[in-house]
């Protein structure tokens, strides 16, 4: 008995003393926004009055003043909410979501948009995503600044920031500002039992409080709902992901072409030249240089060769996706284990882009993972094609499945994309996964990472199509 009703207090204390401190810390995160827009607003409208303190006119023309004195306010007022948001709303929404999480269990994630990466185009003008320009500083800090602007998650978390400092954080506040009175009524004569009623009702009030940050945070700090906007500023994205792609594809084949066939075809031009002139002077000299150009005309025709492979493999336009993954694999460093159950051969775009998808995360197991073998299942079921890359390597990628158009809907650690050594464990191998989720992006797939440390890891995309 005496243990049970030790407790009680006990436990009791405890949760008074977690409510005040989470109390503390939720009227901290939900007041900035009040402490800043408040004292503006105060200050504000006494100073906009001093405009009109000795002002002798018509009512109309008073009333016309106080209106305009009330609008310099409101503009004061909103300038400053709005540096507040730019500048504190997205911190200030991580530590709610980050308490909501640690105190209460609620698990709710943002969907940011990302600052999308800068491409210098053929023409030296950089793109962003959005626009071009003219260097890359100014194309990298208006593609921030676009990201941003579009970004339907930054009005969200406004939205909280402002139902959040007339709902949370009184009920958050209250605890802490009825001790606070009623300590200092304890001090003054005559008003005792006030105060112990109020320091009683603050300490009763402290361990809940504060939990109304559970259901409001759950509404307010996640990602929004998907609407028509959304879809369409997902679609901008995507298109300008394949903008980019397909200026770094067009500057491969164009480099490919200046460096290696072309070069070969200029000097094969001049070699064939030098033995028209030699043929009658120097048949012997005239050989040799014809015997070098049948060479370099070799070398040029591998070269084209392999650069119309990287565009339209021919294997996959002949045999199609699962006998073009088994090639790949018989050209892998190490072993590769290939299983198919795909029955037919998929849409030729969606077969295209699944085939470099699996040539990438298989180059990446080889460059990055330290595996001794790798397996590729190919597999179709409810109009869903899949391809899983698993390998035996160190692991530690460490991100989390994503939507169509690059949106986790889990939580995706900072870095994840440059950080690790399984098969995408280094800076390259995290920019060929960001690319691989571009492009799956494009039909509405997604890419799925499962890779602890250690290993094994396990790489699957997936994309909805119909198969011929």
């Amino acid at each position: 008995m005496t243990g049970s009703a030790e407790v009680g207090p006990a436990r009791w204390a405890r949760a008074v003393g977690h409510g005040l401190y989470r109390s503390a810390v939720v009227t901290g995160v939900t007041g900035v926004l009040p402490a800043i827009a408040v004292p503006v607003a105060f200050f504000g409208f006494r100073f906009a009055r001093t405009w009109s303190a000795d002002l002798s006119a018509p009512l109309a023309v008073l009333v016309l003043v106080f209106v305009g004195e009330i609008a310099m306010t409101l503009l004061w007022t909103g300038a400053a909410g709005w540096f507040v948001v730019a500048f504190l709303g997205r911190p200030l929404s991580r530590a709610a979501r980050w308490a909501a999480r640690r105190w209460l269990g609620v698990t709710v994630e943002p969907r940011y948009n990302p600052v999308l990466p800068v491409t210098r185009m053929a023409t030296g003008f950089w793109w962003n995503g959005y626009a071009y320009h003219e260097s890359e500083r100014e194309a990298r800090r208006r593609a921030s600044l676009d990201a941003r602007h579009h970004d339907p998650q930054l009005r969200r978390d406004a939205l909280w920031l402002l139902v959040a400092a007339v709902t949370v954080l009184p009920a958050a506040a209250a605890p802490l500002a009825c001790l606070a009175a009623g300590g200092y009524l304890l001090t003054q004569a005559g008003l005792l039992g006030c105060g112990i009623a109020l320091c009683v009702v603050g300490l009763a009030a402290a361990p809940f409080g504060w939990r109304l940050l559970g259901p409001l945070g759950v509404r307010l700090l996640g990602a929004s709902p998907r609407s028509l906007g959304r879809r369409v500023e997902e679609l901008e994205a995507i298109r300008a992901d394949l903008t980019q792609n397909q200026a770094a594809e067009l500057e491969r084949i164009e480099r490919g072409l200046h460096d290696g066939a072309q070069a070969r075809l200029v000097a094969l031009g001049m070699s064939m030249g030098a033995a028209e002139r030699l043929v009658d002077e120097d048949p012997d000299k005239a050989k040799q240089i014809l015997a070098q150009a049948r060479s370099s005309s070799a070398a040029a025709l591998a070269e084209l060769r392999s650069l119309v492979r990287g565009i339209n493999p021919p294997v996959l336009a002949e045999r199609g996706l699962v006998d073009a993954v088994r090639a790949l694999a018989l050209d892998a460093a190490l072993p590769v284990e290939v299983r198919s159950t795909v029955p037919a051969r998929p849409e030729r775009p969606v077969e295209s882009a699944m085939y470099f998808a699996v040539a990438e995360l298989l180059a990446n197991a080889v460059k990055h993972a330290r595996a001794s073998r790798v397996e590729i299942d190919l597999d179709y079921g409810e109009r869903v094609l899949t391809a899983t890359v698993t390998d035996d390597g160190v692991g530690g990628i460490g991100a989390a499945a994503t939507e169509p158009g690059g949106t986790p809907p889990g939580t995706r650690p900072a870095g994840s994309q440059q950080a690790g050594s399984g098969s995408a464990g280094s800076g390259q191998a995290g920019s060929g996964l960001a690319g691989i989720e571009r492009r799956m992006a494009a039909f509405g797939g997604v890419l799925r990472i499962d890779s602890p440390a250690g290993g094994p890891s396990r790489i699957t995309v997936a994309v909805p199509c119909a198969l011929s």
